[in-house]
């Protein structure tokens, strides 16, 4: 599950944005002018576009005559990608070591 949030801003306006995750942003409609801090170069974005944000730049957003509407949107996670919780591979390692000394278990026991 993700978050998709949706912003008008109107005319002639500038915000501030500073996200502490990775998000994607993408024009629904008009044209937004990006500016991100310490990049020499202006984005401008049309309808369909998207720029994809790094987890703490510094960006402002702004809009030309008739205003944009866009779409801000976090990437998905899934439960293995939380932190504390084990990765598919790692959790397949420990299903094989488990499986392994079973195995060697039934054997000893089996000999006896």
């Amino acid at each position: 599950m993700r978050e998709i949030r949706l912003f008008e801003l109107d005319g002639g306006q500038t915000v501030f944005w500073q996200n502490e995750t990775p998000q994607s942003l993408q024009v629904l409609q008009g044209l937004l002018w990006l500016t991100v801090e310490g990049e020499s170069v202006d984005h401008w974005l049309r309808a369909g576009e998207s720029f994809e944000m790094r987890a703490g730049q510094r960006i402002w957003l702004g809009t030309w005559k008739d205003g944009a509407r866009l779409r801000v949107s976090q990437p998905t996670m899934s439960l293995s990608a939380l932190p504390g919780r084990p990765t598919a591979r790692r959790f397949g390692w420990r299903l094989l070591w488990r499986d392994a000394a079973a195995r060697v278990t039934g054997r000893m026991l089996s000999r006896s």
